[in-house]
């Protein structure tokens, strides 16, 4: 019985020795996580993307009721079709705008996630949102913040389509105002006929 005994022990403590080399080898890959809506609203470049979006809303506001008291006045169905053309364009600027915003704030957080696990050899850094627990040891978020307030990124207004083709656009304004006045002269001839 006691050598059973011992044989038992001797090969749990086999089992355990060798377990524990696998373990030593083989080391947990380190990760990260980051909050990545924190970094956008609280770092430099998010700060003036959103300030520069901001900046472009107020000044298509303003075009569009500049427009629109223009529109009111006329009480036409051509200042009407006016108005609405270009408020189409006013919306394409502003989804323009926006894409430009993203697209940039997401290429300098991709670089700047890159550099920083290549510093700090992670394996991988998580979205903060996706991940079910984590410590705090392993959130990153200030560190990218840090980061990200010393890149520099411009925001530059982009040519709208209808601006990158000015010849194109004169067309067909013309061509939706012969078809309005055309609306408009119908009920005249029709009154005329009564």
């Amino acid at each position: 019985m006691k050598k059973l005994t011992l044989s038992v022990v001797l090969l749990l403590s086999a089992m355990l020795m060798l377990g524990g080399c696998n373990g030593a080898e083989k080391a947990a890959p380190k990760v990260a996580v980051v909050d990545a809506g924190k970094v956008f609203q609280e770092s430099a470049p998010g700060k003036a993307g959103v300030a520069y979006l901001e900046k472009i809303s107020a000044a298509a506001q303003e075009e569009f009721r500049t427009l629109q008291a223009e529109a009111e006045k006329d009480k036409s169905q051509e200042s009407m079709l006016k108005m609405q053309r270009a408020l189409g364009e006013i919306q394409q600027r502003m989804n323009a705008e926006q894409q430009m915003v993203i697209g940039k704030l997401n290429d300098a957080f991709k670089k700047t996630l890159d550099t920083y696990r290549d510093e700090k050899k992670l394996e991988v850094i998580l979205p903060a949102e996706q991940v079910i627990s984590f410590g705090q040891a392993s959130d990153i978020t200030k560190d990218i913040i840090a980061a990200m307030d010393k890149v520099t990124v411009t925001y530059e207004a982009e040519k709208a389509p209808a601006e990158a083709a000015p010849e194109a656009a004169p067309a067909e304004v013309k061509a939706e105002e012969k078809a309005a006045e055309k609306a408009a002269e119908k009920p005249a001839a029709e009154t005329k006929k009564d």
